[in-house]
């Protein structure tokens, strides 16, 4: 399936912050980026420039956390909400106070739905998962009778009606995990080598020859964070006329993904009008009102726009648990939650969406 993009005109706004992309070997300056189609199948990306790069480069550090283990028990059928709060409570009298102290991570989910005269039983099978971190690895030991494995496992037959566990016990057995940081270290303490394994145009003794990389000669310092702003002169959202309740997704493209524990979210349409309309809907308040109260979590919420390919732009800080490593959630790598915000409701002109969904 081709994704058609239209040309480009809606005049440029003054520029009131820095569009930048840091590496560590350049910074890419995304101001003046432009996107048009140039065949079924091409896109030619064009005004991107290039300025020199910073003096430092970002760093993972990845260090030993303690260990982890979880549960999952399937519940079903009606009452749904009320059989999962009986599940946890239960669980949480078995572990007793002085236990749950002893867990950095004690955490209940929820994960799907038993909709009525649901299609088949698996569909109305909600995935009712226990996650638990320790930095004492003998809490989760299944062969103990006073541990995490037992706590769960007595009880699943004395709980609510339907209940059964997974016949995958492995991940009840406690495994280590790692937490994960992001730091800056200046380039020039860096030991920055290429090793030459196999024979080359350049290496015909195969001697495993290491080529040194030194750090760039021109750096630029720049700010740490780049400003966070709504857009400049909205239109009031009634501008495009008649409105239809729909998922914001039917005319808005999306993608999203992790750095460390944020989560960036970006935001994209076709055509200018619609971008006019994207701009003016998505403030920070609206992005927060989208993910909930119970994805929002509190922390501070980024934005800016990217005119050149009608975007608009979020960063959510510290929205995934600690990162990939650490991560409680199933969405570890913050891939879903473009997908997530893009099935919620909102306001849709109705003539966008009478020129076809996305």
């Amino acid at each position: 399936m081709s994704i058609h993009l239209f040309p480009y005109t809606y005049p440029r706004q003054k520029l009131t912050t820095n569009r930048w992309y840091y590496n560590c070997d350049v910074v890419a300056n995304l101001e003046g980026i432009q996107m048009a189609q140039v065949g079924e199948d091409r896109v030619r990306v064009s005004g991107v420039k290039g300025l020199p790069p910073p003096p430092t480069t970002k760093v993972g550090i990845t260090a030993p956390a303690g260990f982890q283990a979880e549960w999952h028990i399937y519940l079903c059928g009606l009452d749904m909400a009320e059989k999962c709060a009986v599940t946890e409570a239960q669980v949480r009298y078995a572990i007793g106070e002085e236990n749950i102290a002893k867990f950095t991570t004690l955490k209940f989910h929820q994960n799907g739905s038993s909709p009525i005269d649901a299609e088949n039983q698996d569909l109305a099978t909600v995935d009712f998962r226990i996650f638990a971190q320790t930095k004492d690895p003998e809490l989760l030991r299944p062969d103990v009778p006073n541990g995490f494995n037992r706590w769960v496992l007595e009880l699943f037959l004395q709980s609510v009606p339907g209940a059964s566990l997974s016949n995958d016990l492995r991940q009840t057995v406690p495994k280590p995990y790692y937490e994960y940081w992001v730091s800056l270290l200046p380039q020039s303490e860096l030991n920055h080598r290429v090793h030459l394994l196999f024979d080359t145009p350049n290496n015909n003794d195969n001697n495993n020859k290491v080529i040194p990389i030194p750090p760039p000669k021109q750096t630029r310092t720049y700010p740490r964070q780049q400003p966070s702003y709504e857009t400049t002169s909205p239109l009031p959202l009634d501008t495009w006329g008649e409105t239809v309740r729909a998922p914001l997704g039917y005319v808005v493209y999306g993608r999203s993904g992790d750095k460390a524990s944020d989560c960036n979210v970006g935001f994209f349409v076709r055509r200018d009008d619609e971008w006019d309309w994207l701009r003016s809907l998505l403030t920070i308040d609206k992005i927060k009102e989208l993910l909930g109260p119970h994805e929002y979590k509190g922390k501070p919420v980024d934005r800016f726009e990217i005119p050149g390919v009608r975007a608009v732009h979020f960063l959510l800080h510290d929205h995934l648990d600690r990162g990939y490593n650490a991560c409680s959630n199933y969405d570890t790598l913050g891939k879903l939650a473009g997908e997530y915000i893009r099935a919620k409701t909102v306001d849709v002109p109705k003539m966008f969406l009478e020129r076809g969904w996305i």
